[in-house]
């Protein structure tokens, strides 16, 4: 197995317990909670404790998922996907359907 060093830029946050890859967007510092067993998977539960984001992706000093155009993993299909635009604002568009 190739060391995670010798082929990505890493680097540790505050925690300095898990390596970080210094090329990705976004990156999340986490403390697990605890595992939950399922029959298929295990599900991770933690505490996000810092977030790195490069300035690239940041609108307002906040991750912007427009810019960010996140990879997604999903399981059941094994296949990768990608966010479309919004779709609309939260809450306005409950309280417009609640004016009808």
């Amino acid at each position: 197995m190739t060391p995670i060093g010798s082929v990505f830029d890493v680097f540790y946050g505050d925690l300095q317990t898990a390596p970080m890859i210094r090329e990705c967007p976004v990156c999340m510092e986490c403390v697990l909670d605890r595992i939950v067993d399922f029959p298929e998977h295990d599900l991770f539960v933690g505490e996000i404790r810092e977030t790195y984001a490069h300035e690239s992706v940041l609108t307002d000093g906040r991750v912007d998922l427009a810019k960010l155009k996140p990879l997604l993993f999903d399981m059941a299909s094994k296949k990768y996907w990608a966010l479309g635009p919004a779709l609309g604002s939260c809450w306005d568009i409950g309280r417009q359907l609640k004016k009808r």
